[in-house]
């Protein structure tokens, strides 16, 4: 039995041919009629890539991976023609989750190669929010000012009141009423900020305590005519956390 066909021949039908070979019979004569191999195609699978992106950015490019190809050919030599369709339910506003990436036959096509479509997905995570103390300045002995932050980092045109962000930061510093004139951390952390949305990254700033502006007035005197002058004394005026000149 022989035929024309090869592991290369393309999809089609291809004559088996019958011939005696070592084929003998006392009382029969033989004739032979063909038969035909049937070349169907081979099976591609088109599955949609898996992408991840933030909440809030653009989706990727939509790819699509072949697997499948037999005589050892690629995508580039299968002789494949045309373009899948690709699409998402995911947008620049969809929120944080799993979409699918559904992915149709449009306008794909091949001599030998019959395709099977898989759906990828995408993942939207959570975008960045970042956290900065906003600096701060006092005088030494004066309690602290007011802590706050700025939020930098929003999408979709949001702002902290319609983001969605619950809670607010915590934010300390070493700094207190005795702490000497000099520049001091702002600390900022997570506080009970919460957002399905948004992580956050946090960004120190700095209290400058400055120093405290002390009146030295000369203290008044007098003297009898023709006498020495009198010790001159001063008086400090301005001192803080209950301190003396001593």
């Amino acid at each position: 039995l022989a035929t024309d066909a090869t592991v290369s021949s393309p999809v089609g039908q291809y004559t088996i041919t019958a011939s005696q070979g070592t084929l003998v019979s006392n009382n029969y004569s033989f004739t032979y009629a063909t038969g035909k191999l049937s070349v169907t195609k081979a099976a591609i699978i088109v599955k949609a890539d898996d992408k991840n992106r933030p909440y809030g950015s653009s989706n990727p490019v939509l790819t699509v991976s072949y697997s499948g190809f037999v005589n050892g050919e690629t995508l580039a030599t299968s002789g494949l023609i045309g373009n899948i369709q690709l699409s998402t339910t995911s947008t620049a506003g969809s929120n944080t989750g799993v979409y699918p990436i559904t992915v149709v036959q449009g306008t794909l096509a091949s001599a030998n190669y019959s395709f099977a479509f898989v759906s990828g997905k995408i993942s939207i995570g959570k975008s960045v929010i970042t956290v900065t103390a906003v600096n701060k300045s006092r005088l030494y002995g004066d309690v602290n000012p007011q802590w706050s932050v700025v939020y930098t980092g929003f999408k979709n045109g949001e702002t902290l009141i319609s983001s969605g962000i619950t809670g607010s930061p915590a934010i300390t510093t070493d700094a207190d009423l005795f702490s000497p004139a000099g520049t001091y951390p702002i600390k900022v952390g997570i506080g009970s900020l919460l957002s399905d949305k948004y992580i956050f990254q946090f960004t120190e700033g700095s209290l400058l305590v400055e120093k405290v502006p002390v009146v030295v007035r000369v203290d008044n005197k007098s003297k009898v005519y023709g006498s020495a002058n009198p010790t001159w004394t001063v008086t400090y005026e301005g001192l803080k956390n209950g301190e003396t000149i001593s």
